[in-house]
């Protein structure tokens, strides 16, 4: 392999990934078997994900991990998880939903580490986020067509959807592009770039607003606040200025855009969070809930994907709150240890960051859009939000040991 095929060819089996995902469970008119395999197991991206994993090990990822030095604490702490995520999946009351998720995670975790390898050799960060927001674009697209083509008035406008099992979690999406788009304004300068950069902005609001997600605005505002607090390019006017205009223009958008749906629509949205009564939305009592099972196994938690099994909410497969997952699936020693991997990866990330604003400052921010929902929603749970999540790390973290050096080319 060499050129600029792979630069580009890797890129965009990552980035459209969601969007061929899409394309596969279309069926305004009743899914097949089939398709519902698709949908469940998420195929193109986890398919996306191995292809890259593929590709990283012929390039030598092995090897190179090898060269790396690896500090005592954060080694300790991921190997200490890893065996309780592994044991877990073995001894969880549900182990089939644990073995499936625990897979998915070491996937997403294998992902990222690829990622990274393979954007100190072919790929640039700037490409790879330019072709999600491309993929984004085609989704939200193939989601407008969609809507047309449903002629079932008993449609399940919120779980018939293709590509998801629940009309909320296109927020996710939409708040990681979002994010993304924001990040590469914030250090653009080209005019043409800039109004570019907008439209992606406001068709990611317009597409969480329509579809009934408020919490993608406020995870894009909690990821500005912390790119304010720690970048000096968030800190432009005309990023904040822009940011605003492209969120009112969106809610224009969304409010005139045809909403089915009891979810759908800017105005729904807001009258259902109102007349609930409930500001949490239920989630109080889900977390009460879920609380409730930690305290029975509080040390090394029930595996993943156990709280249908332990902590029953409706149909819910997850806690809308990342601390209380992690708890719930790994316990105290699990919840340890991500928090010492997470302030590692951070710091080691932040100086790395403020060097290569233009590079990095897209992916950061759309972690911090993820991690954002994450703290009342299932952004850091689903596979679609997880694996764009470790695909941002993995560009990130692909620059902490050659900040300057080019990219090279993939050898034949």
């Amino acid at each position: 392999m060499g050129g600029k095929v792979e630069r580009y060819f890797i890129p965009a089996v990552i980035g459209f990934a969601p969007f061929i995902l899409f394309l596969l469970t279309w069926a305004p008119n009743g899914r097949s078997h089939l398709q519902g395999l698709v949908q469940v197991f998420y195929l193109p991206i986890i398919g996306a994900e191995i292809f890259t994993i593929a590709v990283a090990l012929r390039e030598g990822m092995i090897t190179a991990m090898q060269r790396l030095s690896w500090h005592r604490l954060p080694t300790a702490a991921l190997l200490t998880l890893l065996a309780i995520a592994i044991v877990t999946a073995i001894t969880a009351p549900n182990p089939e939903a644990a073995r499936l998720w625990t897979f998915f995670w070491l996937l997403h975790l294998a992902f990222g580490f690829s990622v990274a390898h393979l954007c100190t050799k072919s790929i640039r960060p700037r490409d790879l986020v330019a072709i999600y927001l491309v993929g984004f674009v085609a989704f939200v697209g193939a989601a407008a067509l969609f809507e047309t083509q449903v002629t079932d008035p008993a449609f399940d406008w919120i779980h018939s959807w293709p590509a998801v099992t629940h009309i909320r979690h296109f927020g996710y999406y939409a708040s990681a592009s979002t994010g993304l788009a924001i990040g590469l304004a914030a250090t653009e300068r080209r005019p043409r770039m800039l109004a570019l950069l907008f439209i992606f902005c406001t068709t990611g609001f317009a597409f969480a607003l329509w579809t009934g997600s408020r919490g993608a605005v406020i995870g894009v505002a909690g990821a500005m606040v912390a790119g304010f607090a720690f970048f000096p390019a968030m800190r432009r006017i005309i990023v904040w200025g822009g940011a605003a205009l492209s969120l009112a223009i969106a809610a224009l958008i969304a409010s005139l855009a045809p909403a089915h749906g009891i979810l759908m629509g800017v105005g729904r949205t807001v009258t259902q969070t109102v007349d609930s009564g409930d500001i949490s939305t239920g989630r109080t009592r889900l977390w009460l809930n879920a609380i409730g099972a930690i305290e029975k196994r509080p040390v090394f938690g029930y595996g993943e994907d156990q709280m249908s099994t332990v902590a029953p909410f409706g149909t819910l497969g997850q806690t809308h709150e990342v601390i209380l997952q992690i708890l719930l699936a790994w316990g105290v020693v699990g919840l340890v240890c991500v928090g010492v991997l997470t302030v590692w990866f951070f710091m080691r990330s932040l100086p790395m960051i403020r060097h290569n604003q233009a590079e990095l400052l897209a992916p950061i921010m759309a972690t911090f859009a993820l991690a954002t929902m994450a703290l009342f929603d299932g952004a850091l749970f689903h596979v679609m939000p997880v694996s764009i999540f470790a695909a941002c790390a993995g560009m990130i973290a692909s620059r902490w040991s050659r900040p300057e050096q080019a990219p090279q080319t993939i050898r034949a």
